[in-house]
């Protein structure tokens, strides 16, 4: 007799997909940010060294 997958496993794979992707969008997000925020210190740095010139 074949063996069949429940949909039960199927669902969980879905699922778990679903997380992943969930999961990687949050961390491109977060970089994005990080990003964004290093570079405003970036220049506010340079803009407190022109000032001080």
């Amino acid at each position: 007799m074949a063996f069949t997958p429940s949909k039960d496993y199927k669902r969980r794979e879905r699922e778990q997909r679903k997380r992943d992707k969930k999961f990687a969008a949050d961390e491109a997000k977060a970089e994005k940010l990080r990003l964004a925020e290093e570079e405003a210190a970036k220049l506010k740095a340079e803009a407190e060294a022109e000032e001080e010139s």
